[in-house]
């Protein structure tokens, strides 16, 4: 699978271009962490949403 990819190659610490892959790819690891994390916080909020009457604000039984 590496000969395929060549990783050793794109991600080559010794040239400017592998160490800015290396660098695009920790900003996009990152960057889709914290979609992740806001993600399943809005997910959260809306679970908790719905377990309330929104005309009496009295817990739902589920």
């Amino acid at each position: 699978m590496s000969d395929q990819f060549k990783f050793n190659r794109i991600f080559d610490n010794n040239t400017v271009r592998g160490r800015a892959n290396v660098a695009k790819a920790t900003w996009a690891s990152v960057g889709l962490i914290y979609v992740m994390v806001k993600m399943h916080r809005r997910n959260a909020k809306r679970r908790e949403a719905t377990k309330y009457c929104k005309g009496c604000q009295q817990k739902l039984f589920q």
